[in-house]
């Protein structure tokens, strides 16, 4: 068996999440200690208690989602020396991806996604920028799309500040689309109406706070940069990390700031990256962290695959025993 670890990003959030493997380990808790203790935020009240409305703020999800990966993976680590061939996170979760793989430090990866999720959110006005996915179009009908209604929407609509473009490639027939919310708006009001409508085809907002994967996070970009230059990265990580923008496989942890700081405003090729797995001879991907949303996304693009999840006592057991079963 050759598998793969995935690490959620940004959605997978809820409340309670890290809870069972905080109560049952001692090396999960002693992560979330140290997350507490360099972010200076109780990541233990803010995971297990929320509310929901201070969880899902970015700010506050992202260093979220971080340390219940990093919990989840180290739980397994000590008590499974199984490792595995390659590792790869959807957007927020590409971090907890290069953490896995020691490419940087656990306290440079909170201190990171928290400046990350500020510069995220800060780089549009709330309420500005939206993201909805598009069920039931291929990805060069939705890229095409993308187009058309962002110049329909300008010429049409009446909207000065028009940007619509593909954010998140995450299976077949599911893409994200990102920008300013009015001509989101607009796309999904005339969708079926359009030449792509005769697909029957379908967009639905999401409960995001900020335009992500978009030309609009550039402001972000420039934010984060000097952080990620600030960051002592390790040259040969232990394992290769497939990187969201370019779907390819990288060993080398200084090279990790670029595509970092690219993924910020380029769409995640994660349907590409999955599939780029297949190459690699992984038949097995496991998902360390909040919730099964990467699983579902897999099941999607390679129903032939084995997967298995790590964010709660009962499914730490049942990963442990099938990785087990393979030594």
């Amino acid at each position: 068996m050759r598998w793969a670890a995935i690490f959620p990003g940004q959605g997978s959030q809820h409340t309670g999440m890290g809870k069972e493997l905080f109560e049952n380990f001692k090396i999960a808790q002693t992560t979330f200690e140290e997350a507490s203790d360099i972010l200076k935020i109780n990541m233990r009240k803010l995971c297990f208690e929320g509310p929901d409305s201070e969880l899902k703020l970015t700010a506050n999800a992202q260093p979220a989602l971080l340390v219940c990966s990093a919990a989840a993976w180290r739980v397994m680590g000590s008590e499974c020396n199984s490792l595995p061939f390659a590792t790869l996170g959807h957007s927020l979760g590409e971090y907890s991806a290069l953490l896995a793989a020691e490419g940087l430090s656990f306290q440079d990866a909170a201190e990171t996604v928290r400046l990350r999720g500020f510069a995220m959110q800060d780089a549009v006005p709330v309420g500005a920028g939206s993201m909805m996915a598009v069920l039931g179009l291929e990805d060069n009908q939705v890229i095409k799309a993308c187009k058309d209604f962002q110049l329909r929407a300008h010429k049409e609509g009446g909207l000065k500040s028009c940007v619509i473009e593909a954010a998140n490639f995450n299976s077949p027939g599911q893409v994200v689309v990102s920008g300013h919310e009015k001509a989101l708006q607009f796309m999904k009001d005339n969708l079926m109406g359009s030449d792509y409508g005769a697909t029957r085809a379908r967009m639905i907002p999401l409960a995001v706070s900020a335009p992500f994967h978009c030309s609009l996070m550039k402001p972000a970009q420039e934010r984060l940069r000097p952080k990620l230059e600030s960051i002592t990265w390790t040259r040969k990580m232990k394992f290769g990390v497939i990187h969201n923008s370019n779907a390819e496989l990288n060993y080398n942890g200084e090279a990790a700031p670029k595509y970092l700081f690219d993924q910020v405003a380029k769409p995640v090729l994660w349907t590409s990256s999955i599939k780029a797995t297949s190459a690699m001879e992984i038949d097995t991907f496991i998902e360390f962290g909040a919730g099964k949303v990467l699983s579902g996304l897999v099941r999607k693009i390679l129903p032939e695959a084995k997967i298995h999840n790590v964010d709660g006592l009962e499914s730490f057991k049942l990963t442990l025993a099938a990785l087990e079963a393979h030594q």
